[in-house]
Parts: C-alpha cells; structure tokens; sequence
C-alpha cells in the first residue's frame, strides 16, 4: 500500500529534486547564471512540450538564460531541432563533493568553489608546501572538487581546458585572449579566433560568432 512519502514522488517539484533523470528525458536547465549545482526549471519526455516551456521562460526572464537539453547514457546533451541528441553539453550534473562544500562555509578556510565560465566547479584554496630552505609557506592552488573526482591538482578546466593558472593573474594576456572568446565556442573544434587586418575571424562556419548561447556547428575539441 502506498503511503503519503510514497505519493510524494508523483509531484512534480518533489521529482524535480529527487528522482534520478532518465535516459531520453528532456530537461529545461539555466545556463546563466550558472551556480554550483544544475539548475533544473522542467523534465518532460515529450520535446515539444519541453521545448515550448524553454521559449516560455527565455521570455519570463530578464537576467536568467534557459536551454533545452536530453540525457544521452547519463549525461548532458544538446538537441537538435527534431529533438534529438547533437553534441555533449558543456554544461553537466556537476556533483560537487561535501566536504568541500563544507570548507567554504568554515572560516579558518581559505578557499572557494568557483564556477569556470563553461560550468565546471572547482576548488581554489591554499596549501603549505615547504621550500627548499625548509621554510613553510602558503601556495594558492586549483582542485578538483566533484565527487568522483577531488584532490586532483589542475592548472586547466578538465571540461573546456581554459588555463587556470592565467585565470588568478587579471594581467595575462593568454587570460584575456581565452575570456574573450565567446562562451558558445569554448571547446568548439571549428573555432579560430585570429586577427586578419584587424578584423575577428571566429570560425569558417560562422565568421563573426553565433548569435545566441548554443550553436548548430558546435564541434567538440577532442584534442
């Protein structure tokens, strides 16, 4: 027999938060502004339903971007416009793991989750390392923090390869060049991004870059 916990997952808010997500289900996420866990608005299996919600919210927001993405074998992936799987999604579950959830809340901590601009979360804290005088001394570093991967040292984003190093260094021209890349083509194996007399040219495909937050030429960069 059913009980009142069990009729709970029947809601909608309450399946939102709990129930796992299912192969070929389609989910409405916020793309911007990204936060530490995957911001889900509706799952629905049927794309034309889930479709509708996203054009409705990108209209309901002002300061908040929504896309339409599918579960393919566990993970993320863009939709084309039939529906169907396009490319993997930048943007994925990120679980970040609790105990490092639990340091940015302690005040004898020195360190921060942060939010890489393709939405993987990392790790930005301080460590004692001993020099070669065997004075002790303070080393900001990077980790990674998810659950099934943390404690790894990273000098770039494992999910787009942006450099982390350049990113704790405002000055730095490789920085600059990578944060002026536009968000849609991070990753992107179609991108350039040369100067030819003084113009920008981001791609063969697209020469002046896509207008929007999710191009129909995305490639993705296994190099």
């Amino acid at each position: 027999m059913d009980t009142a916990a069990d009729l709970l997952f029947l809601n909608e808010e309450v399946a939102l938060r709990i129930n796992p997500f299912s192969e070929g289900e389609y989910l409405v996420i916020q793309t911007y502004p990204q936060e530490k866990n995957l911001k889900v608005s509706k799952r629905s299996f049927d794309y034309e339903i889930a479709k509708k919600y996203c054009e409705l919210e990108g209209l309901g927001h002002d300061y908040a971007t929504f896309e339409l993405r599918i579960i393919r074998d566990h993970k993320l992936w863009t939709v084309n416009n039939s529906g169907y799987p396009r490319t993997i999604s930048q943007q994925q579950d990120w679980k970040v793991s609790p105990e490092y959830l639990e340091a940015i809340d302690d005040n004898d901590n020195h360190g921060e989750i942060i939010i890489c601009f393709c939405s993987y979360p990392y790790f930005h804290g301080v460590t004692a390392q001993t020099s070669g005088s065997g004075e002790v001394v303070e080393c900001w570093h990077c980790v990674t923090c998810l659950v099934d991967d943390h404690e790894r040292e990273i000098h770039s984003c494992p999910n787009c390869e942006i450099s982390l190093v350049d990113e704790l260094d405002d000055d730095s021209d490789d920085f600059y060049e990578q944060i002026t890349q536009p968000a849609v083509c991070i990753g992107c194996a179609n991108y350039h991004g040369q100067e030819y007399a003084e113009e920008l040219l981001i791609c063969a495909i697209h020469p002046y870059g896509w207008d929007g937050v999710s191009c129909p030429d995305f490639t993705v960069n296994n190099n």
